[in-house]
């Protein structure tokens, strides 16, 4: 074999090897896919604990939080950064029903990821939105635990 087709024969393996490797080899919906929504609707009343991490946002941190009728009525910071959030902005500590619009609307301005990931009853217990892949920063990732219905 001359050496000029033992490059090209060695190129052409390296285009093909790189090809392959740029699928994903995953069944999983790819990042920011619009995913179905489970039969879930915001109860009148429940509560859950919130871990609100990454990204540089006012809400980050460890909460516990009550919800009536679609707003919050009682948060409780865990952490610092939490506790600093219900003193100083209350407003922006989110109820399930607002991490969903917020999805929604990240997938409505195309962001690279807007995933939700679903308890079997239908409640979110995970939210990731990332809104440009490649800016540092703009992540927010949400894990919901000891969610409950109340009377």
């Amino acid at each position: 074999m001359t050496r000029t087709r033992t490059h090209l024969l060695v190129a052409s393996a390296g285009l093909v090897l790189a090809a392959v490797g740029c699928g994903t080899g995953s069944a999983t919906p790819a990042e920011g896919a619009p995913q179905e929504k489970p039969a879930w609707s915001e109860p009148d009343r429940y509560s859950f604990r919130l871990l609100s991490e990454s990204g540089e946002r006012g809400d980050l941190g460890d909460y516990r939080i009550m919800v009536e009728n679609g707003k919050v009525v009682k948060a409780i910071g865990l952490d610092e950064s939490a506790r600093r959030t219900v003193k100083d902005n209350p407003h922006n500590v989110p109820t399930l029903g607002g991490l969903l619009t917020q999805v929604q609307e990240a997938r409505a301005d195309h962001a690279e990821v807007a995933h939700t990931v679903f308890a079997a009853d239908g409640h979110p217990t995970e939210v990731h939105i990332d809104w440009q892949k490649n800016a540092i920063d703009d992540e927010a990732d949400y894990y919901v635990t000891e969610y409950r219905e109340l009377p």
